[in-house]
């Protein structure tokens, strides 16, 4: 019994050596749009993950091998994007709000511009698919009065879309696997950039 544990656990290890997620362009899944590959915090610029673009451990995000304060190109926090490794409110790029998750993935999402703060979340659970789905929720700029924002992308099944579309003609990264949202908000306001 602990032989078969310990050859299963050395299997999965192996696995999870060869599986890396795919990152495409627009709405697509052919090998000549891939943008890169994530892997274990990285993304990579090639299949072989011997390239890396990018690290993200954690709420940093560098171009360097290794992420520090000095040489983050992002800072990941409370669900915004800042700018460098600040964390002051003009800093802030972006911010996402999950509208549908499942096990701590983000399944659907708004990304609105700036900082904004979300009030008000009604929320239920989708019993056919396991999830949690939001129904209602309040969008402030201070915490108090509700406003319009602006919707830069919007994510849904496995889908980032530009503005507040699910439109195939809006596509603009396609992506296999499942993956919080700061790793999301971070892909659609940097990987959106790659022609």
């Amino acid at each position: 019994m602990k032989k078969m544990l310990v050859v299963s656990m050395i299997a999965g290890l192996a696995l999870s050596n060869f599986a890396a997620e795919k990152i495409y362009r627009g709405n697509s899944k052919d090998a000549k749009d891939i943008i890169c590959y994530y892997q274990g915090q990285r993304f990579y610029s090639d299949a072989a993950r011997k390239n890396p673009i990018y690290h993200h451990p954690g709420n940093m995000v560098s171009k360097d091998a290794k992420a520090t304060a000095k040489n983050s190109i992002y800072r990941l926090m409370g669900d915004r994007i800042y700018k460098g490794y600040s964390l002051a409110k003009p800093d802030c790029i972006a911010t996402i709000f999950e509208t549908k998750t499942k096990r701590g993935d983000a399944l659907s999402a708004k990304i609105f511009d700036g900082f904004i703060i979300v009030r008000e979340v009604v929320k239920s659970t989708d019993k056919k698919t396991k999830s949690e789905v939001v129904t209602s929720y309040k969008v402030t700029a201070d915490g108090i009065n509700e406003i319009q924002p602006k919707v830069l992308f919007t994510i849904d099944n496995n889908k980032i879309y530009r503005g507040d579309s699910t439109n195939d003609k809006d596509c603009v990264l396609t992506f296999t696997g499942s993956f919080p949202a700061s790793r999301l908000l971070f892909m659609a306001i940097e990987l959106t950039k790659t022609k």
